[in-house]
C-alpha cells in the first residue's frame, strides 16, 4: 500500500486577516442607528397622539359641562327659586357665584311675583377656545318661559358665551355672557 503525504498549508492560519470592507462597517452601524431613529420617531408620535387624546378629552368634558351649566342658568321655577340658584352656584367659581347671587337676588322678586317658570334646552354648542385651565363655549339656549304675562308660554332664544375654569380636575362656571 502506498501512503500519500498530506501536507497542510499553515500560511492561511497564521496570515493576518484583511480589514473588513468599508461597506460592512457602515452596515454594522446603520442598522442600530435606524432602530434608534425609528424608536425615537415612534415615541414622538405616541406622545403627540397621547397629547391629542388628552386635549380631546378636555374639549368633550368642557362642552358637556357648558351645556349642563347653561341649562342650569336658564332653568328656574318661582316655587323653587333657591334650588335653581344653588344649581348654578354649586358649579361656579367663588367670584362668579357671588356675582350670580347678586343678579339672582335682584330677579327673585320679579320671578316669584310673576310666577315665572323656565325650562331650558341647548340646541347647539361649540368650543371656541380651550387650554388646560380655561375654555370658552358658545351655547345656543332655548328657554320655554311661562309666567302671568305669558301663561301659554313662549320660547326665548339666548346665546351664551360660557367661560369655564379648570379647578381640581373639573370645569367650573367662571362666566356667562348673553350674546
Amino acid at each position: 500500500m502506498s501512503t500519500t503525504d498530506h501536507t497542510v498549508d499553515d500560511t492561511s492560519a497564521t496570515a493576518p486577516s484583511d480589514p473588513p470592507a468599508p461597506r460592512s462597517r457602515v452596515r454594522r452601524w446603520l442598522t442600530p442607528a435606524l432602530i434608534v431613529l425609528l424608536a425615537a420617531a415612534a415615541g414622538f408620535c405616541g406622545f403627540r397622539w397621547w397629547q391629542a387624546e388628552q386635549t380631546e378629552g378636555l374639549r368633550a368634558d368642557a362642552l358637556d359641562r357648558a351645556r349642563e351649566y347653561a341649562i342650569a342658568l336658564g332653568t328656574y321655577d318661582y316655587q323653587h327659586f333657591d334650588d335653581a340658584l344653588a344649581a348654578v352656584t354649586d358649579v361656579s367659581t367663588g367670584e362668579f357665584a357671588e356675582k350670580y347671587r347678586s343678579v339672582a337676588g335682584d330677579l327673585r322678586g320679579l320671578v316669584e311675583n310673576g310666577h315665572g317658570v323656565s325650562v331650558a334646552t341647548v340646541s347647539h354648542a361649540a368650543v371656541e377656545t380651550l387650554d388646560a385651565d380655561r375654555a370658552t363655549v358658545l351655547v345656543f339656549l332655548d328657554q320655554d318661559v311661562k309666567n302671568v304675562a305669558v301663561p301659554d308660554g313662549r320660547v326665548d332664544a339666548t346665546r351664551f358665551l360660557i367661560t369655564l375654569a379648570r379647578v381640581d380636575d373639573r370645569w367650573l362656571l367662571q362666566g356667562a355672557d348673553a350674546k
